[in-house]
Parts: C-alpha cells; sequence; structure tokens
C-alpha cells in the first residue's frame, strides 16, 4: 500500500487545514522553530529593537516560549552571546513550606528552572543544552549577580514579579555591552508571603512608563498580552477570569 504524502504547512495553509498551535519543525538555521502568533511575533519585534523589554501577562500566554525562541534566533547566529535565564526560587504559598532541601546548590535550585529548561530543550534539542549548559546556557539565582557585568548575553528575568524592587534594581545594573534582558512575568501572580514587598515588575513598570504605557526612556518596551491569547487551554481563560 503506497505511503500517502505528508502535506507541508503551506500546502495546509492553502487548504485551510488546522495546524496545530504548539507544531514545531526543524529549521535550517538549527533549531526548531514554530509559528508564533502575530502578538508573539510583536514582542519578538520589540525585544530585536530594544536593550530592556517588560513583559507583564496572563499565565497561558507563551511569553516565555517567545522569548527563549527570539533569544536562540540569536544565539545560534551569533556563537559569542550567552542565554542567560534567572529566577528567584520562591516557594509557591507562604505557609506551605517544603522543607529544607539536600545537596548542591545547582541541584536545590533545578525545579525551579525545569519550565525555561524544557523549553530549550524543544527549541535547540536536549543534547545542545546539555553541552552549553554552564557555558554558553546559564540558570541563575538574583544572589549571586552582585558585582556581576552581562556582556554579550540575552538575559531572561522570568517571573519577575516575585522579586524584591531593589532586586530588580541590582540585576538591571547588570547590563553591560551586547546585551538584550527581557523581565517576564505576571504582576497578579504573587504567591510569596508578605507579597507587598515583592512585585519588582510591576513597581519597576511604574518607574520605566507612563500611565498610557508609553515609555519614559529610550530602549525600553513593553508588551502585554490578553487573556484571549492565553494558550494552554480554554479553562485557563476562565480560571484567569474568575480570580480577576
Amino acid at each position: 500500500m503506497a505511503r500517502s504524502k505528508r502535506m507541508t504547512r503551506s500546502e495546509k495553509e492553502k487548504l485551510n487545514v488546522p495546524i496545530r498551535r504548539n507544531n514545531t519543525w526543524q529549521d535550517h538555521n538549527g533549531y526548531n522553530s514554530f509559528h508564533l502568533t502575530e502578538s508573539q511575533k510583536e514582542l519578538a519585534n520589540k525585544i530585536n529593537s530594544n536593550t530592556l523589554t517588560f513583559v507583564d501577562s496572563v499565565a497561558g500566554t507563551g511569553k516565555t516560549t517567545a522569548v527563549l525562541h527570539t533569544f536562540v534566533k540569536e544565539y545560534v547566529r551569533d556563537p559569542s552571546k550567552q542565554i542567560l535565564v534567572i529566577r528567584t526560587p520562591v516557594e509557591a504559598g507562604g505557609l506551605d513550606k517544603v522543607g529544607f532541601l539536600p545537596n548542591e546548590l545547582s541541584l536545590k535550585i533545578e525545579p525551579h528552572f525545569a519550565s525555561s529548561k524544557k523549553i530549550l530543550e524543544q527549541l535547540l534539542s536536549k543534547g545542545k543544552v546539555e553541552t552549553d549548559l554552564d557555558h554558553r546556557i546559564k540558570f541563575k539565582i538574583p544572589n549571586y549577580e552582585l558585582g556581576a557585568t552581562w556582556d554579550n548575553c540575552l538575559v531572561l528575568i522570568d517571573e519577575g514579579q516575585q522579586l524584591q524592587p531593589m532586586i530588580m534594581k541590582l540585576l538591571l545594573e547588570r547590563i553591560g555591552i551586547g546585551t538584550k534582558v527581557v523581565v517576564c512575568g505576571d504582576g497578579t501572580q504573587l504567591y510569596a508571603s508578605e507579597a507587598a514587598k515583592r512585585n519588582g515588575l510591576s513597581d519597576a513598570i511604574k518607574r520605566f512608563f507612563n500611565e498610557d504605557g508609553t515609555s519614559k526612556y529610550p530602549d525600553v518596551a513593553m508588551h502585554k498580552f490578553t487573556v484571549e491569547e492565553v494558550q494552554r487551554s480554554e479553562i485557563v481563560k476562565t480560571v484567569i477570569r474568575a480570580y480577576s
């Protein structure tokens, strides 16, 4: 029995055949790409055109994936670039403490970077990430960045709402030559105890942008996704509306 020929993406688009939103394919530049939404393309353009970009959007909109996708394209093109993912290891519940975790620091913080690492593995391959880990790809917590300078880096500060405002300031002061920084998060998503002392994301947005969303400074941009752009599932849209 003859095997049916698989349609290309362009053929599917011409025939209006549904394309899975999370479908990926091997790009000729050496990384796995995916079809960006129009809003994700807009975010990518802002990242490419500015040194500092803030993304304050609800969960499930693919903001971290879109940022890392943009970073990976530059990472593959320019071997001098490093990808640096920074996130503070905050537990979700103020009262629900998991207690002391054994082992080295890298093993303790690994669960907090699992989602970002998985995205990078999907974009670059698991083997490439493991090879470049701690060389061109680094996962760090803010505690050890005092005094550091980020040159030729593509930096994602993830879950920025969990950072204290002065820690956010400390991190943004690390920006060196040839570096782009994207601060991602959801200003309404605060799980830590004493959450009022955190939310460095919302604090920074007030400092860098006017009330109408326009930037107070050059080379700084902001992007927001709407609830309608949630990709995780339809029920997540309902959950977000219920808790808004």
